[in-house]
């Protein structure tokens, strides 16, 4: 992140500052990146954390879909900042992703006691003042993403679910925790994606009746919602395809 102010004139639109922060409540090092345009400036910043961030960089044409909003949409994009944080190995996914996973709890605290306060102050040393502020992810990395927001739901925004692998269970708990946060939420299933087969636990996921059964609990609470269903599968190009879309929706609302 240092390297923000010393930028300016280097001939590429998006900037990638890689780090691998060790985390004392996970006992590892998890990889934390920053992304931001070359023409960042001091003053308000859009501020996106996104879950998952090695796979959206990898598979979901994270940094690519950043550069083209930024050559189309260059007064939308270029005061956007995104966090990508990714958890690891396969295993290690679940593991801290999944309310049932063996260290969800301490993922949840990580992020709030160590990587949320990490970049604020950073983005305050350069005097940055951060007007929205979301949560990003695919799957139980869209899980998380409601997760950390219902722990602490006057810190949030806006909410960017893509295909989140919500159950009976996740929605009935969101049921009970959930007031009337001030949330922007984008939400986006595919039609295709029950019976999905887990490659790690191979558990069966109906996932596009979970988010259906998560819909109506926003409903219910009257959130602002934006709603997709699509003729999909759960996989990344479905992701990486509507990623322009959920991008604009963080941007213009």
């Amino acid at each position: 992140m240092d390297n923000i102010e010393q930028s300016g004139g280097i001939p590429i639109s998006v900037l990638i500052n890689e780090n691998r922060m060790h985390s004392k409540q996970l006992n590892r090092d998890i990889e934390v990146k920053w992304l931001f345009s070359d023409q960042l400036q001091e003053g308000d910043v859009q501020l996106l954390f996104v879950q998952d961030g090695y796979y959206y960089m990898k598979l979901g044409g994270l940094q690519e879909t950043f550069e083209k909003l930024l050559e189309e949409k260059p007064e939308l994009a270029s005061n956007l900042v995104m966090i990508t944080v990714s958890p690891g190995s396969p295993s290690q996914r679940r593991e801290v992703y999944h309310p049932q996973g063996k260290h969800f709890n301490d993922f949840t605290e990580f992020f709030y006691e160590e990587v949320l306060p990490d970049v604020q102050q950073k983005l305050k040393a350069i005097n940055m003042n951060v007007v929205k502020m979301g949560l990003m992810g695919d799957s139980l990395a869209g899980v998380i993403s409601l997760y950390l927001a219902m722990q602490k739901p006057e810190r949030w925004s806006h909410l960017l679910l893509q295909s989140s692998a919500f159950d009976e269970e996740m929605a009935e708990e969101a049921h009970r925790q959930i007031g009337q946060p001030d949330w922007k939420i984008y939400q986006v299933v595919g039609e295709r994606e029950n019976n999905f087969k887990s490659p790690v636990t191979g558990e069966i996921a109906h996932i596009y009746d979970g988010n259906q059964r998560m819909m109506k609990v926003f409903e219910e609470k009257g959130l602002s919602l934006d709603y997709h269903v699509e003729d999909e599968e759960h996989r990344w190009v479905f992701w990486k395809d509507d990623l322009p879309r959920a991008l604009c929706f963080f941007l213009k609302n």
